[in-house]
């Protein structure tokens, strides 16, 4: 797999080399973050009980090759590559089993790889290829925020309204064209959004559907939407404020999934600091086992208020700690609040962020959910991030995250903690 995504790197590289030649002109852009970090409970939340890993060294590498034929077409390729430092990637350890299909540090992931064109004499332009996909959402989607193989085509109305629709395949495993094969695990999606923008206001209501084969993740085929909104107000600007509603249903089950989610934020943006005081609240399960759960379903999300949900200054390689796979990481099933202060700067080219939330969750203590209304955390998260040039920064950043769950489901939770240093270059 590495050999095929080398060759695969290459041989975007001579193809650059090609276009250029052809007149198309080639931009490239993209990241790279190292650093290291140091932590404690981050998986567990038990002190008892010795952490995988306390220490380690990653980086991730994200480079993105624009093929400009002209302000109406280009092609975009990205590309990722994670490495975690002395993971089958090390020096003074057997080598012999370096390239190995079994490890996927040091592995070149093909992140985009999309055409995008404006049709000849309009102004609809069509995106296909594997893209950047997200439903609106004041802290990221929790429906879906992610790359997928995609066709999306935007339409301005006029200057005021806009549609955008767009299909998305999940996964297929019913790809021979010869032998028919069962659909078993198929999931695609679709998704259409109407923005509306007008002066000091913007909306844009949105509704998505989903197509689930069996065995996906239940032994029935089944279909899932989300109908919702994300809204704008900057009238008041430097004072503004965002909001969401949402509320999505499986359908096709015998026991439906049903739920809704909602955020608000006001920011003030000062010339030292811009404070956020938000609130996010999403419905719980209830103790009726045989009547499908009332936390609303998610496909791929990208929610996140804080590390501990997925935001963070370093972009991580990797993020299995306490609340990975429970609906908290994509701030379903509890409410939150808290404040953020960003862009703090006192010192020129020093800058700081702090943010400080309460979690807690809304299922019935009586329900299968950990995270239930029982139980509830503080995370107080603060970073620093210093310029040595316009696109190189040096980072230090922590988070602390103390959770108190029911004590019927987990007993002497304790906090976890990490601390991480290192570089990020934007090019």
């Amino acid at each position: 797999m590495k050999r095929f995504a080398c060759a695969a790197l290459l041989a975007s590289m001579l193809f650059g080399a090609a276009w250029s030649a052809s007149a198309a002109e080639l931009k490239t852009r993209g990241s790279i973050d190292v650093y290291g970090q140091w932590s404690q409970n981050l998986y567990d939340f038990n002190s008892d009980v010795s952490d995988p890993d306390n220490h380690s060294i990653n980086q991730r590498v994200r480079m993105y090759f624009d093929y400009v034929a002209s302000q109406n077409l280009k092609g975009v390729v990205g590309f990722e590559i994670d490495t975690d430092w002395g993971f089958d990637a090390g020096f003074g350890t057997d080598q012999s089993n370096r390239g190995s299909s079994t490890s996927t540090t040091g592995s070149v992931e093909i992140k985009h790889a999309y055409i995008d064109f404006t049709y000849p004499d309009s102004v609809v332009n069509i995106k296909a290829g594997m893209q950047a996909v997200a439903l609106p959402g004041v802290f990221g989607s929790p429906i879906f925020d992610d790359d997928a193989p995609a066709i999306v085509v935007s339409a301005p109305i006029n200057d005021m309204f806009a549609l955008t629709a767009g299909f998305m395949r999940g996964q297929d495993t019913n790809t021979d064209n010869i032998v028919s094969t069962p659909k078993d695990k198929e999931l695609d999606a679709s998704f259409l959004a109407a923005p509306i923008k007008l002066d000091g206001f913007a909306i844009t209501p949105y509704f998505a559907y989903g197509w689930v084969g069996e065995d996906y993740k239940t032994s029935e085929a089944y279909n899932v939407w989300w109908l919702g909104a994300n809204a704008e107000l900057t009238m008041f600007d430097p004072l503004t404020f965002a909001a969401d509603l949402m509320y999505g249903s499986t359908s096709g089950l015998d026991e439906n999934d049903h739920g809704w989610y909602g955020a608000l934020a006001a920011s003030y943006k000062f010339d030292m600091v811009t404070p956020t005081l938000f609130f996010t609240y999403a419905s719980g399960d209830d103790d009726d086992a045989t009547d499908g759960s009332e936390i609303m379903p998610t496909l791929s999300e990208g929610w996140a208020i804080s590390p501990m949900t997925g935001a963070r200054a370093f972009s991580t390689t990797w993020d299995t700690w306490g609340l990975t796979g429970l609906p908290q990481e994509a701030g379903l099933g509890m409410w939150t609040v808290g404040l953020k202060l960003d862009k703090i700067k006192f010192i020129d080219n020093l800058t700081h962020t702090l943010v400080i939330a309460y979690l807690k969750g809304t299922s019935d203590q009586d329900s299968a959910q950990l995270f239930d209304e029982d139980s509830h955390a503080w995370e107080v998260y603060f970073a620093n991030t210093y310029k040595i040039y316009e696109n190189l920064s040096a980072i230090v950043e922590f988070d602390y995250f103390a959770p108190s769950f029911n004590d019927d489901k987990m007993e002497d939770e304790d906090p976890s903690a990490f601390v991480a240093a290192g570089f990020k270059y934007k090019f």
